[in-house]
């Protein structure tokens, strides 16, 4: 496969997880009016408060993110940072990376997070008991 299908395929990856971390946040924000049963499963929110940490952990860190440094080195060996300069990856970084000031992102990192874990105590996740009295999430 060519590296920069390599690229895209890990940009679109890149985009999808921050479309369930930013629209599972807003789902579950919206939940409580509309009752979808996704936003109160208890999985579905685990996972997403876990990516969510998962990116201030490395914002924290200092560490790069893995998607970034895969995407980089397939698009261009040895140049730190390299994007798309034409086409279907050109508009995938477009999408993706940001020109927002790290000030910015850093608020925006935290507020997400702690808004999330708020939002564990407001809006819980449902959980129900089997008959044998075992803890089970609930169908979404």
């Amino acid at each position: 496969m060519n590296r920069d299908v390599l690229a895209n395929v890990v940009t679109i990856i890149h985009l999808a997880y921050f479309v369930f971390v930013v629209g599972g946040f807003l789902g579950i924000v919206a939940g409580p009016g509309r009752r979808p049963g996704w936003a109160y499963n208890p999985w579905f929110r685990i996972v997403h408060l876990l990516s969510i940490f998962v990116v201030l952990t490395e914002y924290v860190t200092g560490w790069n993110c893995p998607l970034n440094v895969a995407e980089s080195f397939l698009r261009s060996p040895g140049i730190e940072n390299a994007e798309a300069s034409s086409g279907f990856g050109y508009l995938l970084d477009q999408l993706l990376h940001h020109t927002i000031s790290e000030r910015v992102l850093e608020a925006m990192y935290w507020t997400l997070g702690l808004a999330s874990l708020l939002l564990i105590v407001l809006v819980p996740p449902r959980w129900r008991k089997s008959s044998s009295g075992a803890r089970l999430a609930t169908d979404a």
